[in-house]
């Protein structure tokens, strides 16, 4: 039915998080109606990925350099570090404006299902940090909100305990704002009533 260079294009884009085949079909056939160089121009830039990129060598967010932008500013607070599963959350806590610390990034969470264990991800490079930077006064663990998240951060307060002396938080979860009560599902209710805070 179609050519086996666009077929494969489209299980190429299928393989990515959240993009379906009718999708891929879908910007396969827009790249191919499109006469700017838009393919030539997505080629090279994807290309260029594994050759410029790599992990940062204190907190492994994504950087072209030895460090990321975050650890190379001197305008961050080295005092506290928050903990993140991926890049992706780094860039989410950024955009809020809110957080003025720096990061340490896991690359993923303790998945028995999965089969990714502690040793899998960034876990001990973590640990040396914090044993090695006596400034560090709280690390702030911002996993996801499911069992595997709430694993991974039992895991690394656990073992935090050990060795490190400051406060250990998490952030902090309940109702969204603007979110009307009979829409929300019984655990984040149950979290907004245990963690509520004084008015």
């Amino acid at each position: 039915m179609l050519p086996s260079a666009i077929t494969n294009a489209i299980e190429a884009l299928s393989d990515l998080p959240g993009i379906g085949s009718r999708s891929a079909e879908r910007l396969i056939f827009s790249l191919l109606r499109n006469e700017s160089g838009l393919d030539r121009k997505i080629a090279r830039a994807i290309g260029g990925l594994r050759e410029n990129i790599r992990e940062c060598k204190t907190c492994f967010h994504f950087c072209e350099g030895e460090h990321c932008v975050v650890c190379n500013n001197p305008g961050r607070d080295g005092r506290v570090i928050c903990v993140v599963e991926t890049p992706v959350d780094l860039v989410a806590l950024e955009r809020t404006h809110e957080f003025k610390g720096k990061y340490h990034v896991l690359h993923g969470v303790i998945s028995p299902m999965n089969k990714v264990r502690p040793e899998d991800l960034r876990i001990s490079p973590f640990f040396e940090r914090v044993k090695r930077t006596s400034e560090i006064e709280e690390i702030v663990l911002a996993m996801s909100g499911n069992v595997e998240g709430d694993g991974t951060a039992l895991f690394l307060s656990e073992n935090l305990q050990r060795f490190f002396n400051g406060k250990i938080t998490r952030l902090a979860r309940g109702i969204p704002s603007g979110g009307d009560l009979d829409y929300l599902d019984v655990g984040t209710l149950s979290r907004a009533i245990s963690e509520r805070r004084e008015f």
